[in-house]
Parts: C-alpha cells; sequence; structure tokens
C-alpha cells in the first residue's frame, strides 16, 4: 500500500486521473473518490488494462470540495506467463488540466500467485 499526498490549485483547471500498467500483467482495479471525512464513496469505477478504453477519470468541480478527498485504486493482477517473473508497475497520476501535480505507484516481480496493489492519493 503507497500514500501521495499531493497539492491542487483550487481555482485552478479540472482535475484528472490516470492510471497506467506496466509489464506483462493481466490487471482488473477499482478506483474509489471518497468524500472528506466520511466512508461515503463519490465514483466507483472498474477497469481492467485489456482494452483500449483510456483508464483516466475527471474529478467532479469544483475543485476545492475536492480538497480533503481521498483516492483510492485497488488492482488485483496476475502475469501473462506465471512461470516468468517479470518487474511491473502500477502508477496513479494525478493532472490538473495538462499539468502534472504528482503520482504514486507500486512496482515489483511478478509471481507464481495472483498479486494485488492499493494506491491511496489524498488531495490537499
Amino acid at each position: 500500500m503507497k500514500v501521495k499526498k499531493i497539492k491542487i490549485d483550487s481555482d485552478g483547471e479540472q482535475l484528472k486521473v490516470k492510471l497506467t500498467f506496466i509489464g506483462l500483467i493481466v490487471a482488473s482495479y477499482e478506483y474509489m473518490l471518497f468524500e472528506t471525512n466520511s466512508n461515503n464513496i463519490l465514483e466507483n469505477h472498474k477497469g481492467n488494462n485489456q482494452n483500449p478504453d483510456d483508464d483516466n477519470y475527471l474529478l467532479p468541480l469544483p475543485n476545492n470540495l475536492n480538497v480533503g478527498r481521498i483516492l483510492d485504486i485497488k488492482t488485483n493482477f496476475v502475469a501473462l506467463d506465471n512461470l516468468k517473473f517479470e518487474k511491473y508497475k502500477i502508477t496513479a497520476e494525478l493532472f490538473q488540466g495538462n499539468t502534472k501535480l504528482g503520482e504514486v505507484s507500486d512496482d515489483g516481480i511478478t509471481s507464481v500467485d495472483s498479486q494485488s496493489s492499493q494506491l491511496f492519493i489524498i488531495i490537499e
């Protein structure tokens, strides 16, 4: 589990989270946006890295309401070839307009078994 605090400009352009998966893995994920100081989930999206759809999500406006919210990305994955151990990297990047504000990532080596990763971004 990895956590990163990322500061935004409340008056800036709309926020976007971009998920990337590097390595020979088959991955499925769940992306959740939690309300500030609450267990309420504002957004919940599921996806995988095996289709041409992008893995980008716009955060709701206005931006100032995103301060204090938590992005939670849970990923389950397996190696394409579980007899060959390969490097992998799962990354969540936060953008404001076209400007990258920061990222959090998990990397390692695949194994025979299925694996999981969890990334958090706390918006400041």
